[in-house]
This record gives C-alpha cells, structure tokens and sequence, in this order.
C-alpha cells in the first residue's frame, strides 16, 4: 500500500482484506472463531484524540459493510464523550452496528495500586454503559506501560483488555501509532497472505481526505479545536470577542449584563 494514510488507502486496505475473504469481529467472538479457522480481522480505533475523525472512518467501514471496536477515553482533555455532540458523534457510530470499548489511561491514576486502577476502570466502563446504553466488555489501555502488554486481565476485570496474549499470540498483531505501520503494512504480512487472523490497531486521527505527515496532522488538529473553542466561547460568553485585538473593558458592576 505504501504509507499513505488517507481515507482512500484505507478504503484500498478493507477491500484487499474483504476479496481475501476476511470478516470484521469483535473481541469477544474471537475464540469461537479461532476454532473455525476463518479468517477475520478485529477492527480495533483508539480514539485519542478526535471524535470527528472517528466518525468519518466509521462511515468508511459501515459503506463497507465491516463493523470496529471503538475505545473511548473517558478522562482526556481532548474531547467529551458525554457533551452534546460528543454523544452525538459515539451515537451515530454505534446506529451504524459498530462496538463501544473504554480507552483507560492508567496516568489518570497516579501512584495508584493495582486494585484501585481496576476499580477506576471499572466505574469508567459503567459509565460508557449506563451513559450509552450498551455493553463495554473491552478495554483498550492507553500508551500502555511494559508490564501491562502481555499481561492478564487483572487491571481490567471483569473484562478482557486488547494488550491480553490471546489477541497477539493466535492472531496477527499491527498498529499504526505515531502515524506509521510500526510493525509492518498489513498487506505485506505473511500472516494476511496466509489468510490467518489479523489484529488491526488504526487510530483515526492519522487518517485523512488528504495526505499529510503525521506532524502537520496534529498540527492541523490542534488548529481546528482552538477554532471550535472560540466559537463555543463567543456562542456562550458575550464578553469573548475574538476578533478585537484589544482587551474587553468591562462596564462598571452595575452595568454588567446578565449573560456569562
């Protein structure tokens, strides 16, 4: 494919998977269909950053007729998934036949053990699930630390997480941090030539209408959320004046508007 991260090279991507007769899965059906033997890819977005994003490659898969798993962070200054058009966004994703997965940054936790890291998951995933009215039953850690790739499910019990050995040692792990094929492009694995089951980590905020660098991708992102803070800001303060390049004098108390 070569690593251009566009919409059309991903659109290229799932039709080379779907004519090798690939299916999309969710994490926990991927027992029962190891034991089949077809193949199948889990689908799996870390959404760290853009809930837009999202949604665009979203309607990519379900046009497709493939559906993914969609890890949430709850704690993140990045977005809101309980906002209005953050639940709007997860909503529509979801009306489309896609799963809800908790993204949980262990940093939230700081100096925390074990078992209160676990209990902050769990209250996260409840939250998802009480908030959305569906089942959480994967987590997806974010920026994992060493110990917890590979290990068991004790920081996420009850549930599953995506870093457990059953989701790398039977099934053919790649992902797409930091904007590059880290461990090699999909379609060249011996693992998608062999029709073996795929494990695919693909972040949305990397993939685009247009090819950029992944720096000028941030780049670009960050400019968007600074416009949208503006305009929210002038939407629900009439104090906020974006466009005077001067300081807002405010009128003597008794003055003062009532609006915020």
């Amino acid at each position: 494919m070569g690593l251009i991260f566009t919409h059309a090279s991903y659109q290229t991507l799932l039709s080379r998977l779907l004519d090798a007769g690939y299916t999309s899965a969710s994490f926990e059906e991927s027992d029962q269909l190891l034991a089949k033997g077809d193949p199948f890819v889990l689908l799996r977005h870390d959404i760290d950053f853009s809930l837009t994003s999202a949604l665009e490659m979203a309607h990519i898969e379900a046009e497709m007729g493939l559906f993914s798993t969609w890890f949430v962070l709850v704690r993140t200054e990045h977005y809101n998934p309980f906002s209005a058009d953050g639940s709007r966004a997860i909503e529509e994703i979801l009306g489309m036949g896609h799963r809800l997965g908790l993204h949980f940054d262990c940093a939230a936790y700081p100096n925390a053990t074990m078992a209160e890291m676990n209990a902050g998951c769990n209250r996260e995933a409840c939250m998802l699930e009480d908030w959305f009215a569906v089942d959480v039953p994967i987590v997806s850690i974010h920026r994992p630390a060493p110990w917890v790739v590979g290990s068991d499910h004790a920081l996420t019990a009850p549930r599953w997480h995506t870093y457990m050995p059953r989701f790398s040692n039977h099934i053919h792990y790649l992902a797409d941090s930091r904007g590059t094929w880290r461990y090699g492009e999909p379609l060249d694995s011996p693992a998608f030539h062999a029709g073996r089951p795929l494990h695919l980590l693909v972040h949305p905020i990397w993939w685009r209408a247009t090819e950029t660098t992944p720096s000028q991708t941030l780049t670009g992102f960050v400019e968007q959320r600074s416009r949208e803070i503006e305009r929210s800001m002038a939407e629900n303060s009439t104090v906020y004046r974006p466009n005077e390049h001067q300081r807002v004098e405010h009128p003597p108390a008794e003055q003062q508007p009532t609006e915020r």
